[in-house]
């Protein structure tokens, strides 16, 4: 069987090569010889490729994540500048390191980075226990990781913790601020703007501002302090203010929750209705709606359908299923939206009637509406949203 087969091959080879000249001895035979087995070579180049391609596709390998790791486990996750490369090990569980271009480890058992705030060129690191700071544009490690707790660069400083006290180091490691602020875990970070860091007494009772040499400059009489976006958000009991990084009083405490938007700010006041002022805190708008609905009510008539089904068409006994649709209309009022789940009675021209006290509101009748201020209780408004006894 196989001489026959390979007989037939050989007649086969020896007709292709009969056609296309390659048995001739000519120059035209050379070449079409050589064009013959280039092209069978790109050929097979071709179906092995896709041969590795598919093999590696079945058993489930990123071929780019393979191909661009580093020492077979590491891959590079960021790039911090044109000399200073981070390469991770996540998905092995184990800590990366920092490298240069070239490939060269800088700073190893690096499990995670975080960058320091425009100016500084110090980066944090953790080692999964201890944190520490290498430098941004060589790579080399300035601050070995002997902290348990710390923070980004900011302003030329950074917040180290001790012994449950938080302290400032500058980019030497010495310790510029030592004034026995409270560690609090909740606190959201250290961090200066514009001067000022939000830290807190040394009781950990209240919080305030510092400046850069560690003297109040908002005393710590506030429960909390956070920054969002270019402002500070004070709090004080069930009021807040909002102030500007360099101090500047923008909105001034009220029973009030802001809302930093892109281009303005916008405030829930205590009865959940809103109001928009800009970044400045001049009002630009009050009352304002977020959504806008009509609401239905059951009234006292019904539909009935009536269908029957008979067990055997033979016999008289027939079983009756009676069932009945209530019949809706439109409520006079209208449902608004302000502060998110939180609603009230419009009139049909767009008049808010109620403010928006009610977490629900339910149209009873044509001009009656049953208002819940919560879960456990309601009471009865009419058309003009007056109280029904």
């Amino acid at each position: 069987m196989m001489k026959k087969l390979k007989s037939v091959l050989a007649t086969f080879i020896n007709w292709a090569a009969t056609l296309f000249g390659m048995k001739d001895g000519s120059k035209f035979g050379r070449v079409m010889r050589r064009v013959v087995a280039c092209t069978f070579a790109v050929a097979v180049l071709f179906w092995a490729a896709a041969e590795v391609v598919r093999f590696f596709d079945y058993i489930d390998v990123d071929l780019c994540e393979l191909f661009s790791s580093n020492d077979d486990k590491f891959y590079l996750s960021q790039r911090l500048s044109d000399d200073v490369l981070f390469y991770d090990s996540y998905y092995y569980g184990e800590n990366g390191y920092i490298a240069n271009s070239h490939g060269k480890k800088l700073v190893g058992n690096v499990l995670s980075i975080a960058h320091p705030l425009e100016g500084d060129s110090l980066v944090y690191f953790s080692d999964g226990e201890r944190r520490g700071y290498f430098h941004m544009r060589d790579g080399r490690l300035v601050i070995e990781p002997i902290y348990e707790h710390a923070w980004i660069f900011s302003e030329g400083l950074a917040a180290v913790e001790e012994q449950g006290r938080i302290k400032f180091i500058d980019t030497a490691g010495r310790f510029v601020i030592d004034r026995g602020f409270k560690y609090d875990v909740s606190d959201d970070g250290y961090v200066f703007h514009d001067g000022h860091c939000a830290v807190n007494d040394s009781l950990g009772r209240h919080m305030g501002l510092i400046d850069r040499k560690g003297d109040w400059v908002l005393p710590p009489v506030y429960d909390n302090i956070s920054p969002y976006d270019t402002f500070w958000v004070v709090s004080l009991g069930d009021q807040q203010a909002l102030l500007s990084f360099s101090l500047d009083t923008i909105m001034p405490f009220a029973r009030v929750r802001y809302d930093i938007l892109d281009t303005a700010i916008l405030v829930s006041l205590s009865d959940h209705s809103l109001a928009l002022y800009s970044r400045q805190g001049t009002l630009l708008k009050t009352d304002l709606v977020v959504d806008v609905e009509q609401m239905m009510y059951d009234t006292k008539e019904v539909v009935y359908n009536h269908t029957d089904h008979s067990a055997d068409e033979t016999t008289e006994y027939y079983e009756y299923d009676d069932t009945f649709t209530q019949l809706k209309a439109v409520a006079t009022c209208l449902r608004y939206e302000a502060q998110s789940g939180w609603y009230g009675l419009m009139s049909p021209e767009g008049r808010q009637l109620t403010p928006p006290l009610y977490i629900s509101i339910q149209a009873i009748d044509k001009d009656l509406y049953l208002c819940k201020p919560d879960y456990y209780q309601g009471i009865l408004l009419d058309s003009h949203g007056r109280r029904v006894e």
